[in-house]
């Protein structure tokens, strides 16, 4: 009995381990950190990154769900506990993902004012033109919420597979509590939503993201969190305002139009994203939730 009691502990603690290597494959898949002396394939905080944070977090609860098949405990087996704290991830997600969509549109009616105001210079209308032609200002969403709270210390009350869970939950809540602070701070070019979402995931001895993190904070903090798309419209736009004046706009309006064509693309591109990661967190929190009521039945 002993053994097969030493036996199953192993083969747990073998399928947690196996669960933090998927995370970290698929972190360094969709986000890798470029070699030393090597160019990355798109600029640390520009949007064209960005965007691919929101790749992770379907990626990293398949891997979820592969471990709770392959331990073989389904959620009408978990703790109180457990079902609480998922619970609450589900529901943060899905505000962190409208709190995504509140920063896209932001973005959105700022390229649309610039591109109004480059209408106004093609009919002469220089005056009202740069009322339009403003650069693009950060967003403010307010405080970040995050609803529950996993302390990893605190699982003296917790064994076998219900710790193997509640484990693996804080992982999935961290790491997508940080993205969501990479994300949302690229997006509002502010670095209030990475400081504050990443304070909220307690990751700071995660071995799986401290290598991302170290980097990335402090890119936020050289950058302010302005990404690259943003940062080139406005100098564009600046040196368009100072050009009205004698006349010679052509080749800014050109160049901005361009840029303003690629932001419209990308936040067409982060919207589809963040609408679909919506809708799949809703219905994987729905279907949780009709479980829960069967098994009460």
């Amino acid at each position: 009995m002993e053994n097969h009691h030493h036996n199953s502990e192993a083969l747990l603690a073998s399928s947690l381990q196996g669960f933090r290597s998927d995370v970290s494959k698929i972190l360094n898949k969709v986000l890798p950190i470029p070699e030393p002396g090597t160019e990355p394939e798109f600029q640390f905080l520009s949007l064209a990154w960005i965007q691919k944070c929101i790749d992770v977090i379907p990626l990293i609860h398949r891997a979820f769900a592969k471990l709770v098949a392959e331990i073989d405990h389904p959620i009408n087996r978990w703790g109180k506990s457990q079902v609480e704290e998922y619970l609450d991830y589900s529901l943060n997600l899905l505000e962190l993902l409208n709190s995504v969509t509140s920063g896209v549109s932001h973005l959105s009616h700022a390229r649309l004012c610039i591109s109004h105001g480059l209408s106004l210079i093609e009919k002469k209308s220089d005056s009202l033109a740069l009322e339009h032609l403003k650069e693009i200002q950060p967003c403010d969403l307010g405080e970040f919420k995050v609803e529950g709270k996993i302390i990893e210390n605190e699982e003296s009350s917790f064994c076998g597979k219900d710790l193997i869970i509640r484990r693996s939950l804080c992982i999935l809540r961290s790491i997508s509590l940080w993205i969501f602070g990479v994300l949302l701070s690229g997006i509002c070019s502010s670095v209030k939503p990475y400081m504050e979402l990443r304070n909220s995931a307690g990751l700071y001895d995660d071995s799986l993201i401290r290598g991302w993190d170290s980097v990335l904070a402090k890119e936020i903090a050289e950058k302010c969190s302005v990404s690259k798309e943003v940062k080139e419209i406005n100098e564009v736009a600046t040196s368009l305002r100072s050009a009205v004046a004698n006349g010679e706009v052509d080749e800014f309006v050109i160049e901005l139009r361009i840029r303003l064509k690629g932001l419209e693309d990308l936040m067409q591109t982060i919207g589809n994203k963040t609408n679909g990661l919506f809708s799949e967190v809703l219905a994987e929190r729905g279907k949780f939730l009709d479980s829960l009521q069967h098994t009460r039945k």
